[in-house]
């Protein structure tokens, strides 16, 4: 099983202090054959089409159910802070990194 957002496959995550391409005006969107559920505060989502299944941590969890194509990078960013009490900055790094994250294990469209 596979923890996000801090590793994937193995490998470090992204560096947060290096530039992002991702905007803040996107609206991720969840696959729609992708299966999550929430397990004890932690999301658990099956990607069948890649046959995996990734852990994500209660921040990430929060992150991905906000994924709705309607939600921006601001505003998930937002709400992130608000919810954990983080700077609104470190909030919106932190949702773009993971966004970037889903987005290369392709389980964004």
């Amino acid at each position: 099983m596979q923890e996000l957002p801090e590793e994937i496959n193995g490998t470090p995550a992204q560096d947060p202090s290096g530039p992002s391409l991702l905007p803040l005006a996107a609206c991720p969107r969840r696959r729609p054959d992708v299966i999550a559920r929430l397990v004890d505060g932690e999301t658990v989502v099956l990607d069948r089409q890649a046959g995996l299944i990734h852990q994500l941590n209660q921040t990430a969890s929060y992150i991905w159910a906000r994924c709705d194509g309607q939600s921006t990078i601001t505003v998930i960013a937002h709400d992130l802070a608000q919810e954990f009490a983080i700077e609104p900055t470190v909030a919106a790094r932190d949702v773009r990194v993971l966004v970037e994250q889903l987005q290369a294990l392709q389980l964004l469209q």
